[in-house]
């Protein structure tokens, strides 16, 4: 028990404390190492936890509760989050030291498979680790790895085989492989390059099935190849389905994970009274039945091609759309197996759905990082640019606007089918101000799919606060039409307008539905609401909320929203509610 106890101090003998943590307060301060608050907060914590000798006793548990906050009920068996950002915050070390080479005479280290730091010489020599009878703390749950730790000084020598190999001239294919497997072989997490996912749809040959049912499986093709999400394909006889979608067994050693496949099977009935979806997703390498599904509609509700195309316009929503259910599925494959690729597209997507800052952050530093190895790809050149834009820098700098703008008129030129890439210029040209051009990006995004509800939705706001206030109601009511659930920014944008009439205990439930720490837009009408109402408890707690996500760095009310490209009227508007509410733009410092 004593020797586990003083697990930390075996090392400090070696190198002193003080040293150390000077290191560490260099590292934490310099603009080269791009990690999160979350990332730089648990390094913080475990080089504290080695100083004061309780490496032994760090686990998923206690960092998921000490730094992560996570309840006493944490369960590292189902929540992958300290692996996750673990794996992620050797991945920053290594880039950074990779970036300033051997300036650094003592660098920080976090091995594979356990969270006690190394501290490495500027040689590449690692200092006396934990004596023999002292086991270093691998948690079952959490971080052990099939591969053991490999020293700098070796991992740089594997790279000089490599690039001597590259120069024989071998075929380029291998030399493809080879890169890669450079690539991966320095990113600590040994991720997969991930391509978007493959959705197969089973629709049986012509003259097998009834004339309806083949309606519906043509239809679907159709509705789900409008999704910028998903590839879809329908089998084709004598067709290798692995060849088109690239799919790589897990257990091959070239770290290629191409699109994962998924398979699709729907029933499509009808009767006198109702017509009937049924529909099933399997996974096409292990047959699991993922998710299934019913969804019906009356027989009198239109005529049965109206009616076909409103269930199966859903399906495909329900299925490839902003929230749908392979667009989950992946972002849960993406925590459980951290990628660049295509992974990172999916986690800015749910970062920006959930208006969450942290994850915006790392899926930042993981777009930039595959914007490196996939320099041609559309998506994430686009998810790039509009992770830009909901950081705020774009707002903030006009040298990131004009470079947001740019990642998505890349984007549209190498896709120039996808909704998503103009999108993402619709976004980056309104950050710019340059709104006009921005509507006629939205536009044609909304053309070339007009199923997915979150274009108009996205589109109506950016039209309604530029002061188009009809025109942008109006998309936003039509993003709701034949939606299970209600867009955020189309549910913002009829919170605005609700304020904006006078309708102000309308506009206040909303934003009440809305509510969220880090939605400053959402905040701010809050507090604006409850200002015309009365409600001072109210609008002093949307304050504190505000106050917490946005710390010191908070900018003036009129500010804020100008950056947002807010009109002047309606910025009038709401300073007038906070200031009934008390709040003046100071209180936002």
């Amino acid at each position: 028990m004593e020797a586990s106890r003083n697990a930390g101090q075996a090392i400090c003998g070696v190198v002193a404390e003080c040293e150390a943590r000077a290191t560490l307060e260099r590292l934490l301060a310099d603009s080269q190492f791009h990690a999160t608050e979350r990332h730089r907060k648990l390094l913080r914590y475990l080089v504290d936890e080695f100083f004061a000798g309780r490496s032994a006793q760090v686990k998923a548990y206690t960092i998921a509760i000490d730094v992560f906050g996570r309840p006493a009920s944490f369960d590292p068996a189902t929540d992958p989050i300290v692996r996750v950002e673990a794996s992620r915050l050797r991945a920053a070390l290594t880039q950074y030291y990779e970036t300033t080479g051997d300036k650094a005479d003592l660098r920080i280290e976090l091995p594979k498979g356990n969270y006690v730091p190394q501290f490495v010489t500027s040689g590449g020599e690692h200092l006396p680790g934990l004596p023999e009878s002292v086991a270093l703390p691998v948690d079952v749950a959490g971080e052990r790895e099939s591969e053991p730790h490999v020293p700098v000084a070796a991992r740089s020598g594997r790279r000089r085989v490599l690039g001597i190999l590259s120069a024989a001239g071998a075929a380029v294919a291998t030399i493809s492989i080879a890169a890669y497997a450079f690539m991966a072989d320095r990113l600590p997490w040994q991720p997969a390059l991930s391509a978007k996912p493959t959705i197969i749809v089973d629709v049986p040959a012509r003259g097998t099935i009834g004339e309806e049912q083949m309606r519906a499986g043509d239809y679907l093709v159709h509705a789900l190849s409008q999704f910028s999400t998903v590839r879809t394909l329908a089998p084709t006889p004598g067709v290798d389905l692995a060849a088109v979608t690239g799919w790589v067994s897990p257990s091959s050693r070239v770290k290629l994970q191409g699109s994962k496949e998924y398979r699709l099977s729907i029933a499509y009935n009808t009767n006198r009274y109702e017509h009937e979806i049924s529909w099933q997703v399997v996974d096409a390498q292990s047959n699991e039945a993922l998710r299934a599904g019913i969804s019906k509609e009356a027989t009198d509700s239109g005529d049965a091609r109206e009616i076909r195309e409103k269930l199966l316009g859903r399906l495909a929503r329900a299925l490839a759309g902003e929230e749908g259910v392979i667009v989950s599925l992946e972002a849960a494959r993406q925590l459980a197996t951290p990628s660049i690729g295509y992974g990172c597209v999916l986690l800015a997507d749910v970062a920006q759905s959930r208006i969450d800052p942290e994850g915006l952050a790392s899926a930042y530093g993981c777009l930039e990082q595959s914007a490196i190895y996939q320099a041609a790809d559309p998506d994430v050149l686009a998810s790039l640019a509009t992770v830009l834009v909901a950081t705020g820098k774009a707002n903030a700098a006009p040298t990131e606007a004009a470079r947001a703008v740019k990642l998505a008129d890349r984007a549209v030129a190498l896709a120039p089918q996808s909704s998503q890439s103009y999108v993402a210029q619709m976004q980056a040209r309104f950050a710019a101000g340059n709104a006009e051009a921005a509507f006629v990006s939205g536009r044609r995004a909304a053309a070339l799919n007009p199923l997915d509800d979150a274009i108009p939705a996205r589109l109506g706001l950016l039209l309604f606060v530029s002061g188009q206030y009809s025109e942008g109601v109006r998309l936003a009511r039509s993003a709701q039409v034949g939606s299970e659930y209600l867009h955020h920014d189309a549910a913002l944008t009829l919170a605005l307008e609700d304020y904006r009439t006078g309708r102000y205990r309308e506009a206040l439930i909303r934003a009440r539905q809305l509510a969220n720490p880090s939605d400053i837009a959402v905040n701010l009408l809050r507090m604006a609401a409850a200002g015309q109402l009365g409600l001072t408890r109210e609008a002093n707690n949307a304050l504190d909320e505000l106050r917490w996500s946005k710390g010191s760095a908070a900018r003036q009310i009129e500010s804020e929203l100008r950056a947002r490209r807010y009109a002047p009227e309606l910025i009038a508007l709401l300073d007038e509610g906070l200031g009934r509410a008390g709040v003046r733009p100071a209180d936002l410092h």
